[in-house]
């Protein structure tokens, strides 16, 4: 019998908001309730287990798990459920099944990559023997050039198979592992014990079809042992690392350039320096570079020192003098010489990064600082699409500022820490590329995320990642999942705001739409008091998008954009804001706001015409108020700045005659005719004349001057039209002299029937 989906939507909203509340006891009552209608919903019976789970019954959350897994087999979230709680029951090898299943379900349904590669890690941790966890992990690392941590999974399992007496197929992995890192001081010791081992001797049959331990795990696993390519084995170091190979390298190739291409620097006033041949040159060079490979450092500073003597002026050159000075702690000279190596750009980031390291020395800890954010903002740009990096500089500078100002020692030296950890390790080129696909999958409906923030927050990393499996709950409909992902991320980091932005997007996705607007006011005011103007002011927009009639996030915002200078936006924000009162028949306050932005507007864009634009919405609301004197004001105002404004004109010509001075109104209208025929405008001359005395037929000034505009123009028909008609309301108002010339203009132009018009003249006197 079909339960009732009724009861069914009543229990399960109910058991979701007790887990909201962490209230798990009731949690699980409300979700047995809810399954009690639909015992197979995957969702009530995840939902049920993630309550067991929270409440610390772990088996009960198994079973959970497990029935919601049988409905649907390949949902790869639900398998690292029961690998983690398998995990967490001490239950190793099953818990490393499941995670490698979920990571198998990520991989078919061609999800994010780096999804799989966290499961391959799971198993590893839960079970740190099982095979195919770290064969898939060899194969990953092996295809993304991460040598280092390709290694070390080759050492791992070369020690699982030595422990289970396979010797042959261990040696075969070190060779493989030294093909990748030749130079590996641990893996050769392991490599040489392998060789050696009475072990090794003793079975010497041991790789003809010896069982693999592959097979022992349920799974056959084939390794490719095939050597990736060169330049996918090299392993670059620090950026002075790299920069010094650079020197190295640019010093190397200048022996084979002209000696015209040979920079020398000329001397200082009243120096005489002996001009050096290129061959004395590229003898002092040679032996210069020969005494710092060989790690001779006093007698290469002196070689080097020679070098610039003799006024040799390259960035090679002052880079690896620099480094030579830096390694003998003379810090001082060693500054001195990356700063004239910093201005290239080969050389900008290996600099930045040494002065950074000389001022940390000498305890300049804001000058460090500075220097440690410039090579980060170098990296950081190098990842982003050119939309982004104007974002990115104004971070990098606000970052810089907010430091220095702070004066923090502490927290400014655990980031400078924290980024030479960073970027000192092997591979530091791949994880800032890994980090940048991360933060612009958190950025996608905010401002762009920075590295700095990620190095800022201790763990990052893995915050990242459970931020990234928070975001993978949300596509999938898995809210309270993604809840509880973001709610543990903020346990181990409660200040991290690109979690709370999260957990405001999944706020979203749940339709909690007020709920998630204050929590995205929540971080622009967090933002805000950290003087990050930038961030706040885009959360603020973010706000506005879901709640555009928020009115005091509107006044916030345009509060922050004129005290920051940002006049455009601000006036912008203006008149919607005073949209806003408007729509919502508050008429006072919504032309208080636009006095407000009257005030601001001499400060906008003179192209954009604010004043103008803005006394229109004042006069449109006077309009509507019927405020007629008011309105008289604002457009007089508008008039007297905008003179061509026909618009404004038209509007004053009205309000003059309901105010009972119809002479203001003609010569309103004079003035405006004039301005459009000086401007050969004929044709708007005419039709504004048309309009006004179709608006009123009986106006005689108004008749007077469109006849005669037809007859200036030749248009002899409609000026008898006009004429005609005219002479009557002449004749009806009283006014015979004004009647007799106009009859007589008609007379003139020869009508058909003149003589009805000359009979009409003697008449009246004629």
């Amino acid at each position: 019998m079909a339960g009732n989906r009724k009861i069914f939507e009543e229990a399960a909203q109910a058991a979701a908001n007790a887990a909201w509340d962490q209230d798990w006891e009731k949690s699980i009552t409300e979700y047995k309730r809810a399954l009690a209608e639909f015992p197979k919903d995957a969702n009530a019976l995840m939902g049920l287990g993630q309550a067991y789970y929270g409440a610390g019954q772990l088996k009960p959350a198994l079973t959970a798990y497990q029935q919601a897994s049988e409905v649907t087999p390949s949902d790869p979230v639900l398998l690292e459920r029961i690998g983690q709680t398998r995990e967490q029951l001490g239950e190793g090898k099953p818990a490393a099944d499941a995670y490698m299943a979920s990571a198998g379900q990520y991989l078919s349904q061609q999800q994010a990559a780096h999804l799989a590669l966290d499961r391959w890690k799971d198993a590893v941790r839960a079970c740190p023997d099982c095979v195919q966890a770290h064969a898939k992990l060899l194969q990953y690392y092996q295809e993304n050039g991460q040598i280092k941590e390709a290694v070390n999974e080759c050492m791992a399992l070369a020690h699982i198979y030595q422990d289970c007496g396979q010797i042959d197929y261990a040696t075969q992995i070190c060779q493989h592992a030294l093909k990748l890192s030749p130079r590996d001081t641990g893996l050769l010791r392991t490599y040489d014990t392998l060789r050696y081992s009475e072990q090794a001797a003793a079975e010497p049959e041991a790789s003809k079809g010896a069982p693999g331990l592959f097979e022992s795990f349920g799974e056959s696993v084939d390794l490719d042992f095939t050597a990736p390519e060169a330049e996918t084995a090299e392993i670059r170091g620090s950026p002075v690392a790299i920069a010094r190979q650079k020197a190295l390298t640019d010093l190397a190739e200048s022996f084979f350039e002209d000696e015209d291409s040979v920079e020398i620097a000329p001397p200082p006033a009243g120096d005489q320096v002996r001009q050096l041949s290129k061959a004395e040159t590229d003898g002092l060079l040679g032996r210069a570079i020969d005494l710092q490979t060989r790690g001779e450092v006093d007698q290469a500073i002196d070689a080097y020192e020679q070098v610039v003597a003799a006024g040799i002026d390259q960035p090679a050159v002052h880079f690896n003098l620099g480094l030579l000075y830096q390694e003998k702690l003379r810090f001082d000279a060693a500054i001195s010489q990356f700063e004239r190596s910093i201005a290239y750009s080969d050389y900008a980031l290996g600099s930045h990064f040494a002065l950074g390291e000389c001022h940390r020395a000498k305890g300049r800890i804001d000058e460090a600082l500075e220097h440690f954010i410039e090579v980060l903002k170098i990296v950081d740009l190098a990842t982003v699409e050119r939309d982004q990096a104007d974002d990115l500089i104004q971070l990098y500078e606000h970052l810089t500022d907010g430091y220095v100002a702070k004066g923090d020692r502490d927290q400014a030296l655990e980031f400078t820490n924290s980024l030479v950890t960073f970027l000192s390790e092997q591979g530091w080129e791949d994880k800032v590329f890994q980090a940048r696909q991360r933060l612009d999958t958190l950025a996608e409906e905010g401002p762009t995320l920075s590295l700095a923030e990620m190095l800022a927050t201790s763990g990052a990393e893995d915050i990242l990642e459970s931020v990234a499996l928070a975001q993978e709950y949300t596509k999938r409909s898995m809210f309270y999942a993604a809840l509880e992902e973001c709610y543990s991320t903020l346990r181990r980091a409660p200040t991290y705001l690109p979690t709370h932005r999260q957990l405001g997007q999944v706020l979203l996705a749940m339709g909690k739409v007020e709920e998630a607007v204050a929590k995205f006011v929540a971080i622009a005011h967090t933002y805000l008091a950290h003087g990050n103007v930038g961030r706040a002011v885009g959360m603020y927009n973010r706000v506005l998008k879901l709640a555009p009639m928020d009115t005091t996030v509107r006044a916030k915002l345009i509060d922050i954009l004129v005290s920051h200078g940002k006049i455009e936006e601000a006036l912008d924000h203006y008149l919607v804001l005073a949209e806003s009162y408007y729509n919502q028949a508050q008429m006072d306050r919504a032309r208080e706001v636009y006095q407000e932005a009257l005030r601001l507007a001499p400060r906008g864009d003179p192209g954009r015409r604010w004043p103008v634009r803005i006394l229109h919405k004042i006069g449109d609301i006077d309009m509507q108020r019927v405020d007629w004197k008011r309105a008289v004001g604002i457009y007089e105002q508008i008039r007297k700045v905008a003179p061509d404004d026909e618009r404004a004109r038209l509007t004053l010509m009205g309000l003059y005659h309901r105010l009972g001075r119809p002479e203001l109104a003609i010569a309103e209208m004079d003035d405006l005719l004039k301005s459009h025929r000086e401007r050969g405008r004929m044709e708007r001359v005419f039709t504004i004349l048309e309009d006004a005395v179709n608006e009123r037929p009986d106006d005689i000034p108004l008749r007077t001057r469109l006849a005669q505009v037809h007859l200036d123009a030749g248009n002899v028909d409609q000026a008898l039209l006009h004429l005609d008609k005219l002479g009557d309301l002449q004749m009806n108002a009283g006014r015979t002299e004004d009647a007799k010339a106009t009859i007589r203009a008609i007379i003139a132009l020869n009508p058909p029937n003149v003589d009805a018009y000359k009979q009409l003249l003697a008449q009246i006197g004629g």
